[in-house]
């Protein structure tokens, strides 16, 4: 949980269908040329993609947050190392206590503070009425900010200290094992700019949040869409003078298909904290954002030392360039490990795979080892279920299932399906209708991975009687059939974050319609009722019980064939002192100390 967008990725997942992975957009474009061995103290950091817009509360795309981490801040944000909550707007993590009564007792009080130091561009100070006048934001139903509102919609009301505007306290209606770092992520906006004429002024919070109320919000407040038509316009999210946060940088220009240029702020107030907290540094003078889309441009842009850092370089590129003295000599190359995580998914509801013995047979027919070394040449670590081995509470108990056609021939017998006709293909008698084992796996037409995973699943599913038909579509048709639930198999990614996992988006019965996302049909009363139990279960030790629960179910029922977490591949320019992180983008500008030589 890094940023809003960290929240929804994690909750409603970052989706990556089949083409996931080492893919990248073949689009050209040019790259205006910057001085080789440059002296200034600017970066020059790639995109992969253009962003939508740099408007934090209404996109979800992970260009958009590479960029505006730079111009808005929070009141808590994870240090790019650790991973530990740290204050960045608040002096402090929130004091956190239950609440016991009145109209939200069973919930949830945080209290923070804001730095003394910490003032708007105008010179106002940033108060808790700054944080309301945001949270009013998220919560106009009219404001483009859906999947945000959905995700935070446990918080209910905020009260400002009447002695010190600096302190507030925000309450909830529920407990939430993540409320604290979703609360503390939401990004904190300027009402001076951003509400220049008042709209939401005599507009109270816990009015936008009542449930109750909420079909009578636009009779009773007809300025919220006004407001909105403002806030989603495309004015507030790519201008200069428009696009303001409490950060360190402002936006100077965008041309499109080109770059996006950031200035840092002459006497920014958190350069009073920069000594103590590292989340606060803003070295370079300017972040220049250059959008490559183009794999072979990225390359030639870094042996021409156009480009002092990029992720996401293909995994053959980046086994190419550790060789190439001309790169190595100015470069930095690191892999570090990806909070990501690359499946297959299995359609639990479709007849031929209903029963948990096949599922099983067909994950000991994925040689993940193989996977793993031939698609991504040895950078990744291979996972065994939705919970990542660094977290305290992974159950170890667990072990990899192993690559074992012998294995898969004796589940899938066991579970009644045999050659019966001796053509190879293992069948068996469904609703009065003799039916083969062949299964589909769903891969985008142009993905490099999906595609090149069930080439080698090709040669591995029919020695164990199983065809393997691979459906190579566009990705709406794709992504239309994985909502529909008309799939029998497709592989994918999840972004993960290193907080409290919450099951419910991806795992939940409820989840299991044409607009949510457990795909794959998994879930029973039982492991709903984990999932609701591990969401409220504030005691550290009673929910690590609860979620090795649920990963023990997990693996048992096999909904998922877990693969690997993936290693980030970046560069980095030797002028620069700069450690890469785990944390995507894996870099940040802002923390680039330009070496004095």
């Amino acid at each position: 949980m890094i940023k809003l967008s960290h929240l929804l990725s994690l909750l409603a997942l970052l989706f990556v269908v089949a083409g996931c992975g080492n893919d990248a957009p073949t689009e050209e474009n040019t790259t205006e040329a910057t001085p080789k061995y440059s002296t200034e103290n600017t970066v020059y950091a790639r995109l992969p993609a253009e962003p939508d817009r740099i408007n934090p509360l209404i996109t979800t795309n992970t260009y958009s947050r590479a960029v505006y981490e730079n111009i808005f801040l929070y009141l808590l944000d994870f240090d790019h190392q650790t991973f530990e909550l740290t204050p960045q707007l608040a002096k402090a993590r929130p004091e956190i206590n239950e609440i016991t009564s009145g109209p939200f007792a069973g919930g949830v009080a945080y209290t923070y503070e804001i730095h003394d130091e910490a003032v708007w561009d105008n010179g106002t100070p940033i108060t808790g009425e700054d944080v309301a006048f945001t949270l009013k934001i998220l919560f106009n139903p009219k404001v483009n900010a859906g999947p945000a509102r959905s995700y935070l919609d446990f918080i209910r009301d905020i009260e400002i200290d009447a002695t010190n505007p600096k302190r507030f306290t925000i309450s909830t209606a529920q407990k939430y094992i993540i409320g604290e770092a979703a609360i503390s992520n939401v990004p904190i906006y300027p009402a001076y700019i951003y509400d220049a004429n008042g709209l939401l002024n005599d507009i109270s919070l816990v009015d936008l949040t009542d449930p109750a109320k909420q079909a009578s919000l636009e009779t009773t407040y007809p300025q919220l869409q006004e407001f909105a038509n403002i806030f989603n316009s495309d004015e507030f999210a790519r201008n200069k003078g428009k696009v303001m946060g409490a950060g360190p940088y402002t936006l100077e220009s965008w041309e499109t298909g080109q770059q996006i240029i950031l200035n840092r702020k002459k006497d920014w107030w958190g350069d009073q904290l920069t000594a103590t907290n590292e989340l606060m540094a803003a070295r370079p003078d300017q972040v220049v954002y250059k959008i490559i889309t183009d794999q072979t441009a990225t390359v030639a842009a870094l042996k021409d030392q156009l480009i002092d850092v990029t992720a996401q370089i293909d995994v053959k590129d980046f086994i190419d360039l550790q060789a190439n003295e001309l790169v190595t000599d100015n470069y930095n190359l690191y892999a570090p490990n990806a909070l990501q995580l690359y499946y297959i998914g299995l359609n639990t509801k479709d007849p031929k795979l209903q029963d948990k013995r096949v599922r099983r047979a067909i994950t000991h027919l994925v040689d993940v080892d193989q996977i793993i070394e031939e698609l991504f040449y040895g950078l990744g670590e291979r996972r065994i279920g939705p919970v990542a081995p660094s977290k305290p509470y992974f159950n170890e108990a667990l072990k990899p299932i192993a690559f074992s056609v012998a294995r898969a021939k004796a589940l899938l017998e066991e579970a009644g399906w045999v050659d019966s006709n001796s053509n190879g293909v293992v069948d068996k008698e469904i609703d009065g209708e003799q039916v083969e084992l062949e299964i589909d796996f769903l891969a985008t037409s142009n993905g490099k991975f999906g595609n090149n995973l069930a080439q080698l699943l090709e040669v591995t599913f029919p020695q164990a009687g199983v065809k393997l038909n691979i459906d190579r579509v566009e990705f709406t048709v794709l992504y239309e059939q994985l909502k529909t639930r008309t799939f029998e198999m497709f592989a994918g990614a999840w972004a993960q974050d290193p907080t409290p996992d919450d099951f419910k988006q991806i795992w939940h019965t409820d989840s299991d319609n044409p607009n949510g996302t457990n795909r794959v049909g998994f879930g029973s009363a039982a492991s709903d009722d984990l999932i609701d139990q591990i969401r409220v279960t504030l005691d550290e030790e009673e929910r690590a019980g609860l979620y090795k629960s649920f990963q023990q179910m997990v693996y048992e029922e096999q909904p998922y064939i877990f693969l690997f977490a993936p290693k980030e591949r970046l560069a980095i320019h030797k002028r620069f002192k700069a450690d890469p992180s785990s944390l995507r983008p894996s870099f940040f500008p802002r923390e680039f100390e330009l070496k004095a030589d």
